[in-house]
C-alpha cells in the first residue's frame, strides 16, 4: 500500500468513493442534498475536497496498480480527521491501517483527535469503528454533520507516567 497526496485531478476518484458510501448515509437521510451540498454551517462537498487538497490535508492510499483503496483527510487546525473511507473494492485493514497510520503521524498526537462516524450497523461502517477503536478511539458524544447522525469519537494523549 503506497501513501500519496489527494491531487486535484484525483477530484472524480474521491468523489466515486465517497458515493460507495450513499447507501449507509441514505439509510439515516433520504435526501443527500445537505451532505453533499452543505448548509449554513458547512461548505459543499466540492469546496470542501478542493479545500483540503490545497491544504495537503488529503490522502490517498493505492495499490499496487495505483489503484485508489481510500482516503482520508484531515484538519490540522482542528486536529481531527475530517473523512475517512476505504473502497468496498479493497482490504479494508490494509488500507484503513495505512490511511490511519499516516492520518496520525500528520496530527498532533499531544492532543485530543477527533472523527465523526455516521451511525450505520452496515458492515463496512462497523469496520471504521472497529478500526478506530484499535487506534484507542472511543466515543465521546453524538452529533449531526451536514444533517446525518453520526457518532463523534476521540482519541486522548496517552498519559504521562510521574515518578
Amino acid at each position: 500500500m503506497k501513501m500519496k497526496n489527494v491531487e486535484p485531478s484525483d477530484i472524480p476518484v474521491w468523489t466515486a468513493l465517497s458515493q460507495e458510501y450513499d447507501r449507509y448515509v441514505k439509510e439515516l437521510v433520504s435526501d443527500l442534498t445537505e451532505w453533499y451540498e452543505g448548509n449554513a454551517e458547512s461548505i459543499s462537498y466540492t469546496d470542501y475536497m478542493n479545500a483540503k487538497i490545497q491544504k495537503n490535508e488529503a490522502f490517498m492510499a493505492t495499490d499496487k496498480s495505483s489503484i485508489c483503496c481510500g482516503i482520508i483527510a484531515i484538519s490540522k487546525t482542528n486536529n481531527r480527521i475530517t473523512f475517512f473511507a476505504v473502497s468496498h473494492h479493497c482490504d479494508f485493514t490494509e488500507a484503513g491501517k495505512a490511511l490511519l497510520t499516516h492520518a496520525l503521524s500528520e496530527l498532533r498526537t499531544n492532543r485530543d483527535i477527533t472523527v465523526n462516524i455516521i451511525k450505520s450497523d452496515a458492515e463496512q461502517i462497523q469496520k471504521q469503528y472497529t478500526l478506530f477503536r484499535q487506534y484507542d478511539f472511543a466515543f465521546f458524544t453524538d452529533g449531526i454533520e451536514n444533517g446525518v447522525p453520526v457518532n463523534c469519537l476521540k482519541r486522548s494523549p496517552p498519559l504521562i507516567k510521574t515518578l
